[in-house]
């Protein structure tokens, strides 16, 4: 029998912050059960790896190659319930407020 799948499960929208230009990114990931930060962080590491190995041409990953991973601060803006609620906070916060690290918005 299959399970059916969740679609309320807990979304971190995280803000990456590089302290040496002031110029910042908004994200999403699935949180890890409650440990909210935990999720962020290991979403950070990811783009720093694909940062590193990948060939995009996404405004966050030139940052990240330009620069020392120590220049950059981590923090939860929101724990939001369900996938599409977290994604309408994400681009409601990407109209208000200036995101210059997003490269899709």
């Amino acid at each position: 029998m299959n399970r059916k799948k969740r679609n309320d499960r807990n979304h971190v929208i995280y803000e990456i912050v590089n302290t040496s230009n002031g110029k910042s990114y908004l994200g999403i990931t699935v949180a890890i059960g409650r440990r909210f930060h935990y999720s962020a962080h290991l979403r950070f590491l990811k783009h720093q790896s694909r940062a590193r190995k990948e060939n995009k041409q996404w405004a966050l990953y030139i940052d990240m190659k330009e620069n020392d991973p120590s220049v950059y601060e981590l923090f939860i803006v929101d724990v939001v319930r369900g996938k599409a609620l977290a994604h309408q906070l994400e681009t409601k916060l990407l109209k208000k407020f200036e995101y210059e690290l997003n490269s899709t918005h």
